[in-house]
């Protein structure tokens, strides 16, 4: 039987908290003994009161330390932080939550359009991870969760969207490898739930199915295991909802390699260029190059890959 997950007061920074997925996490780390940060730049509700606030009162109605924080997590990364800091004297973990669904099909799209939905999702980590870094540090360690997307495989109707979750990859593991000598975890979360953004979807049977098996509250368990100390995973990323999670992992085939650097001797190769029966699971940009020598029958220096090649079909090395 797996530890039960409970929290000793660790500072939990929740950014786009003011509804859906952001809030449950705010309220299941809240009700595991977090003292939360709630960050929503959301307008208020008919009674006037900033989505954030409200969150905040829900929280202290049950007992719950927290705080609202109105910054924008685009540009004022470090006044999110600020405000654990002031109220709290810490930070111990981030869920970088805020998002938008901005996006449209291939097209013309407007360099602003583009921009906005960028700053959103990778700029808004960018600038609340950066700030809270040396604090994490100090405290010697943390947990770090990011929000990606199942867009990552392909959105054709929101491909600014599809293209800024994707980034989210390539930045967990980036960041898990900075915080690995400091304690930092950091993992990628890419949740299916019933949230403001898919309220917004048009009536159909994806709606639909949003709506019926897709509970926030599912995800939020999965977000408050990554938080806590227990969890040593890192640099992953996780496909969640409804009660299910699954690792998400980037693979290469064994490649092909021709003599003959012309055109038509990669057209003759493109079975064995799209086979996935032989595939390996880089744990870095260094493994993945170093890869590329070895099946080029190139020597590898050792430094480069301390733990030896990566065999075929199986985990990168821890």
């Amino acid at each position: 039987m797996a530890e039960t997950i409970v929290f000793s007061g660790e500072v939990a920074v929740v950014t786009g908290a003011g509804g859906g997925l952001g809030r449950a996490y705010a309220h299941m780390l809240g009700e595991r003994g977090c003292r939360i940060v709630v960050n929503d730049v959301g307008r208020p509700h008919g009674d006037n009161v900033p989505v954030a606030q409200s969150v905040v009162d829900e929280l202290q109605a049950k007992g719950i330390e927290a705080v609202a924080d109105d910054h924008n997590a685009i540009t004022d990364g470090g006044a999110i932080i600020a405000t654990a800091i002031d109220a709290f004297g810490a930070v111990d973990i981030v869920v970088n939550n805020a998002g938008i669904g901005a996006g449209s099909p291939i097209g013309p799209n407007s360099a602003d359009e583009w921009r906005e939905t960028i700053d959103a999702t990778l700029q808004t980590s960018i600038a609340v991870t950066g700030a809270a870094w040396p604090y994490l540090i100090e405290r010697g360690g943390g947990r770090i969760v990011m929000t990606g997307s199942p867009a990552m495989f392909g959105a054709s109707t929101t491909i600014p969207y599809s293209a800024a979750k994707s980034s989210m990859y390539g930045f967990t593991r980036s960041v898990a490898a900075a915080g690995r000598r400091h304690g930092i975890v950091a993992n990628n979360v890419m949740p299916s739930a019933l949230t403001r953004l898919t309220k917004s979807l048009p009536p159909g049977p994806m709606a639909q199915l949003f709506a019926d098996h897709y509970p926030p509250e599912d995800v939020a368990s999965f977000v408050t295991w990554l938080c806590h100390r227990s969890c040593t995973v890192s640099g992953e990323s996780f496909s969640v909802g409804g009660g299910r999670a699954a690792r998400v992992v980037l693979s290469e085939n064994r490649g092909v390699l021709v003599e003959d650097q012309a055109p038509e001797s990669w057209a003759a190769h493109v079975d064995e260029l799209m086979s996935l029966d032989e595939v390996v699971f880089p744990l870095s940009m260094n493994d993945e190059v170093t890869w590329q020598a070895h099946t080029l029958g190139k020597p590898v220096p050792a430094e480069l890959a301390p733990g030896g090649p990566l065999d075929w079909n199986r985990k990168p090395r821890p």
